[in-house]
């Protein structure tokens, strides 16, 4: 008698894995902004059940419809009205992953990470693109005129500041980019966090460096502030 169950093959009781599982496998341009956007604004937790989680919050909808368009995933953006009437609405993108959690661990990454938070070691090519990703979750342009007494033209002020909660990361940050692009930026704590701040002439290698191609991912209305701000200030 032939024995069946020996000509029938096993099945494998995992799934495959999701694309965005391998994601964070190897470096790439997009990696390295999405890291840098977790980097400010993102969280990983683990629940009571021992579910592994990796999340993206922001109060601006377009950086997280961005984020879940290039990690390819179908979930659902969250919506969070505060209990505050003048707050605005958070949006999270979540995504479920043991790997990815502990992908994130080799990179320096822990849970409840904004004093902690240290600075992962990027290949030199993607630093201007983790910058980027870390600038467009906590970090402000801003481009004004100032008129100054007897002078007859206004002079124009640009600023970029990146803000953190940890000195060991903003720390880092500051002398990767005097290593990278020779300035060195102005720090100081306020409020209860560090900011480091760059102007005029050093905003524009910033800019350069974070926007080497006008069609990488970003947040609109920040490199839009930007560029009005450059506007005619060098070759």
């Amino acid at each position: 008698m032939i024995n069946l169950t020996r000509m029938i093959p096993k099945i494998s009781k995992r799934w495959p894995k999701r694309s965005v599982e391998t994601f964070f496998d190897t470096w790439s341009p997009d990696m390295a902004y999405i890291l840098g956007y977790f980097a400010s604004d993102g969280c990983m937790y683990q629940n009571k059940r021992g579910s592994h989680y990796i999340s993206f919050t922001s109060t601006d909808i377009e950086i997280i419809q961005l984020i879940k368009k290039i990690l390819g995933v179908t979930n659902e953006i969250e919506t969070y009205k505060s209990k505050f009437v003048n707050w605005k609405l958070r949006y999270t993108i979540q995504i479920g992953s043991k790997s990815i959690f502990k992908r994130f661990e080799q990179l320096g990454f822990t849970p409840n990470k904004s004093l902690t938070l240290s600075f992962p070691n990027i290949p030199d090519a993607l630093l201007g693109h983790f910058i980027r990703g870390y600038f467009d979750g906590d970090g402000c342009a801003t481009f004004r005129y100032y008129k100054r007494k007897n002078r007859p033209n206004p002079t124009r002020i640009l600023s970029i500041r990146f803000r953190c909660g940890s000195q060991i990361f903003i720390g880092k940050l500051r002398k990767e980019l005097k290593k990278s692009l020779n300035i060195s930026g102005y720090l100081y704590f306020h409020s209860n966090a560090y900011e480091l701040v760059y102007s005029t002439k050093d905003v524009l290698k910033l800019f350069r460096f974070m926007y080497p191609e006008r069609d990488v991912p970003h947040l609109g209305r920040k490199r839009t502030i930007l560029q009005k701000g450059l506007n005619g200030l060098g070759p």
